[in-house]
């Protein structure tokens, strides 16, 4: 069976999981990491993405972060001033905002979609290596749930320009619950999705019911990250240096640089371990840094930013008239414990839901989705602007003396359900009838030959976009 891939393409990380012969995997990169950090340098007339262009910030004249932001086609001054300030490249936005760079010969320009694509084409390198595959790289991307279509088909271009084909763009949120299997409940459920990257947050309560999500309320906060967070570290560092040496780290940009890379790795290890080891060579003035971080103590240091992280997430709840019984956690700051913990207790009888690592929960979701359009060949994606055409009515199955309620009204397309079959050992073909009701006569028919199935077996019917297809095995 032919592979297919998801990605998430953030503004702090990038991760790449693939579908193949029905198992969803996370991809490594060539650092044999399961993210990729969302950074582009230009050094001296090279390109560096990922892990060396994050690890040279400290010496480098040309970094981009954040680039994602400015993908978004409603992006406003502050975001503009946010990547301009977090990187270290001028930004002109006259008649077409673009990025320069001068080097020792010349002025580069490039423009935000050049710069994801560029990330596109690593993501697209590292799936080439990572199975067999003979034609194109089908892919599903997510987007964030308040970007508009334009926005999210510049994605799409982008990605296609690094050699993916796109089937289809879903939401973060939606990615979210397809990872967790939440679609395939049997009984309506409301869900808690919390994601907190890098440098965003965005909180939504989805309903979903038979195999259709819904999100009911959504809140999205550009000015909470888990950069915060890893800035109140540095700084902490940063003072227990100057109250040694008497050297201020906060007054050179590049130690600091320095300072915030080792921040965001000593967090990172922190979400797993009960400390971590800081060693920084040469922070400033030739003075080597050596230091140990207890869990404990990073909790301390954050504690006065928990309260920020949480808001968002109170204020959807209290005013979301429902019961709750499932929370979903993504994003690579949702590793932290002390912020899973304090998220779980806003809702004490709801499921966590946190057995997936939470920045490679989105890329799963988007994997699974691409797996379930592959099984569906008469899908294709002409047109972003196009809306989904739901189900516009109940769907009623009977076979033998059963009637089974197959799909609901207002279920989307690919929706998939599965029965299993009890038939005498004698019965040699069934009859699958379809109904608008229990009572309606049948408007389609299908006959299955089971003589050779072993007993009981398994119908699983697959909602098209203008028919319902019916296999047995």
């Amino acid at each position: 069976m032919a592979s297919a891939y998801g990605i998430h393409l953030g503004n702090s990380t990038a991760c790449l999981a693939s579908f193949t012969n029905g198992t969803i995997s996370v991809i490594a990169n060539d650092a044999g990491d399961r993210v990729t950090p969302a950074i582009i340098a230009l050094n001296g007339t090279e390109w560096e993405i990922g892990l060396p262009a994050k690890s040279g910030q400290a010496s480098s004249k040309s970094i981009i972060k954040h680039n994602k932001r400015l993908m978004n086609c409603d992006f406003n001054e502050d975001d503009l001033s946010y990547v301009e300030l977090s990187s270290s490249c001028q930004i002109q936005n006259d008649e077409k905002l673009v990025y320069e760079f001068q080097t020792s010969e010349t002025t580069l320009y490039s423009s935000p979609d050049n710069i994801a694509t560029k990330i596109y084409a690593k993501l697209f390198t590292i799936a080439s290596h990572s199975v067999k595959n003979e034609g194109d790289l089908k892919l599903v991307l997510a987007a964030p749930l308040h970007w508009s279509n334009e926005s999210r088909e510049r994605l799409v271009k982008c990605a296609e320009l690094a050699g993916f084909e796109v089937l289809q763009v879903i939401s973060e949120p939606a990615a979210a619950l397809l990872a967790y299997n939440i679609e395939e409940n049997l009984e309506d459920v409301n869900v808690l999705i919390y994601r907190l990257g890098g440098s965003s947050c965005d909180v939504s309560i989805a309903k979903v019911s038979a195999g259709f999500v819904s999100v009911e309320k959504n809140i999205f906060r550009s000015d909470l990250g888990g950069q915060y967070l890893t800035k109140d570290l540095a700084d902490f560092i940063a003072q227990e240096f100057k109250q040694k040496w008497k050297l201020d780290p906060q007054e050179s940009k590049r130690a600091m640089a320095k300072l915030l890379n080792h921040a965001d790795n000593c967090k990172n290890v922190l979400s797993t371990l009960n400390s971590a080891h800081v060693f920084i060579e040469s922070l400033l003035d030739g003075v080597d840094w050596s230091q140990n971080v207890s869990r404990a103590r990073f909790e301390n240091i954050i504690s006065s930013k928990i309260a920020s992280y949480v808001e968002p997430a109170e204020k959807l709840i209290q005013s979301f008239d429902g019961k709750i019984s499932k929370i979903v956690l993504c994003g690579g700051s949702m590793k932290i414990p002390k912020l899973q913990s304090t998220i779980a207790n806003l809702i004490p009888d709801a499921e966590v839901l946190s057995g997936i690592n939470p920045d490679e929960v989105i890329a799963i979701g988007c994997a699974k989705e691409a797996g379930l359009l592959l099984d569906v060949p008469e899908f294709s994606m002409n047109d972003l602007n196009t809306e989904v055409e739901f189900l516009g009515k109940d769907v009623y199955m009977k076979y033998l003396d059963q009637t089974v309620h197959l799909f609901k009204e207002g279920t989307p397309p690919f929706a998939q359900f599965v029965q299993s079959v009890e038939a005498e050992q004698e019965i040699k073909d069934i009859d699958f009838t379809l109904h608008t009701s229990p009572e309606s006569e049948a408007y389609a028919t299908e006959s299955f030959n089971i003589e050779n199935l072993k007993k009981p077996f398994s119908l699983k019917a697959t909602l098209q976009q203008s028919s319902i297809k019916l296999e047995v095995e």
